[in-house]
């Protein structure tokens, strides 16, 4: 028997494909090699879709991180069957392989979709800064849903990053738990954030 959650899963798919043209009046907004990405990540997303997802290996190198995750709907209720897609640099700075030229889609992603609660966990490692030295390390979230579309969502930052400003420090403390930047948590076998995303009434793209 088919679970909730693989059934639901099945029913967003082809919502990956309808979302693009019910709101392609927002796409010429898009930047298009990010969009590029996107599209190629969706061709590639697991048929079936579970709350927790491992984004690495075991061998990959870096501090392992856990991301403990909510989403929640504009009126901060629990958000069940929502798809939310990670990605993020790996532990040299880069987005898209050896010196960014090998994939055309980000080496370090994941899928998954949340529960009852609308809570999700993904297992990876924690992010390096650019390799440029143009922003510190943190993770990108994107989310599918039926009813609020496909939408940018979070960028966590980690709160032990010394190139944090203190504006981005007052913002994310102003926006509570829904803020950017995200206490880091020791583990005894490496790190942990917790995230929590809010739906927004609309999508973006």
């Amino acid at each position: 028997m088919i679970s909730t959650l693989a059934t639901q899963a099945l029913l967003l798919t082809s919502l990956l494909y309808l979302f693009s043209s019910s709101v392609s009046a927002n796409i010429s907004n898009v930047d298009s090699s990010w969009l590029a990405s996107w599209n190629a990540a969706v061709a590639n997303r697991p048929s079936e879709l579970k709350s927790f997802a491992e984004m690495v290996s075991s061998d990959e190198a870096g501090t392992r991180l856990a991301i403990k995750g909510l989403v929640v709907d504009p009126y901060e209720n629990p958000a069940e069957g929502v798809i939310v897609h990670a990605y993020h640099r790996d532990n040299q700075g880069f987005d898209f392989g050896h010196n960014d030229k090998e994939l055309t889609t980000w080496r370090i992603q994941g899928w998954a979709i949340t529960d009852r609660q609308g809570r999700f966990t993904f297992d990876t490692i924690k992010a390096a800064p650019d390799h440029l030295g143009r922003e510190g390390g943190h993770v990108h979230f994107t989310t599918i849903s039926e009813e609020y579309g496909r939408q940018w969502a979070l960028k966590a930052y980690f709160s032990d990053d010394e190139s944090l400003t203190e504006r981005q420090k007052a913002i994310s403390q102003k926006a509570g738990r829904f803020g950017a930047v995200r206490e880091v948590v020791p583990t005894e076998g490496g790190e942990l954030i917790n995230v929590a995303i809010k739906l927004k009434p609309e999508p973006d793209f």
